[in-house]
């Protein structure tokens, strides 16, 4: 067999505007046995004027070009992987020797075309195919994103359905700070497609994905010990920052405070002073200084001599 007896095999790619109508149809899963099936559910698709996007230019020849190579298009669907694997040193050497043209390529055009109309039509033998196939469909943005996430969770393992939040926000806490925004733009992506609903409908990904808080969102939240929560409970929105603000920049710094008074005590020692707290968070000196002012008027309510600080408050 030479590469002429198969005439435009250069030009595998879906084309840009065949996105068409996608239906997933349990019972015509069931039906796509064999790599003969998965040629008739295309041809069938195409007569009824329902292209999909596992769908692509010359199909007949390729599905002509995998026959020979194959001997024949009765092996199951299920047996593609192994007969046809991903990784070119792992194909028999007698089906290495029948791929036309260049092999390298062909085998590779080969193998991303038929994973895809296997996704597409059998989506419980390669989940991740039929999820890259309708993310094409769904939420076009980037084809990388999708493998991106399936190189992670292969290694643990998973097909698309298993994955959770646990896992996501095991996969994010370990990202170093710089690289964090870039990272959460992949997992973002899939949890955008875990909302649509060819998604849904397929069953490829939960409906309750989402992701963790940012890192600088964890740096910010701060719990309170209780008598400081109290005065934050009566206190509004501002002056509420600025005592988590200011509680935070205690704890980071191991200062001592168990009591309103203990924390009017560390301002007037000079220990909570504006680069002391942007250590802990980057905040503007003018910024600061407007917090430790709510805080001293809010504080002066809770401690034990408010005539201590009254002739500070008016100075300070």
């Amino acid at each position: 067999m030479t590469i002429n007896e198969f005439p435009h095999i250069i030009d595998l790619a879906p084309l840009s505007d065949q996105r068409g109508t996608i239906k997933i149809d349990p019972e015509q899963h069931r039906m796509v046995i064999t790599l003969q099936d998965l040629e008739d559910a295309l041809e069938n698709a195409a007569k009824d004027g329902k292209p999909s996007l596992a769908d692509w230019p010359h199909r007949t020849v390729h599905f002509r070009m995998l026959s020979r190579i194959l001997g024949g298009l009765d092996h199951p669907v299920t047996s593609f992987g192994s007969l046809l694997p991903d990784e070119w040193g792992d194909i028999p050497p007698d089906i290495r020797d029948r791929i036309p043209g260049n092999p390298l390529n062909v085998h590779m055009q080969l193998v991303s075309m038929l994973k895809r109309a296997i996704g597409l039509f059998r989506p419980d033998i390669d989940p991740w195919s039929a999820l890259r196939v309708l993310a094409d469909a769904e939420v076009r943005i980037d084809g990388k994103m999708v493998g991106s996430v399936q190189r992670r969770a292969e290694r643990d393992g998973l097909n698309p359905i298993d994955i959770d939040n646990c896992w996501i926000a095991r996969q994010l806490a370990a990202v170093p700070a710089e690289d964090e925004t870039q990272e959460r733009q992949i997992y973002h992506y899939l949890v955008r497609l875990s909302g649509r609903q060819l998604i849904q409908h397929a069953g490829l990904l939960r409906r309750d994905l989402a992701l963790p808080a940012t890192l600088l969102q964890q740096q910010c939240k701060v719990i309170l010990p209780d008598w400081l929560q109290e005065v934050a409970d009566a206190s509004d929105r501002p002056t509420c920052n600025g005592l988590e603000r200011v509680w935070r920049t205690i704890r980071h710094h191991n200062l001592t405070a168990q009591s309103p008074d203990d924390i009017m005590a560390l301002i007037y020692a000079g220990k909570l002073q504006h680069d002391t707290a942007k250590c802990v968070q980057p905040i503007k000196s003018g910024s600061w200084r407007g917090y430790i002012q709510r805080v001293r008027q809010v504080l002066l309510s809770y401690v034990d001599d408010p005539t201590i600080y009254e002739g500070r408050l008016k100075h300070g």
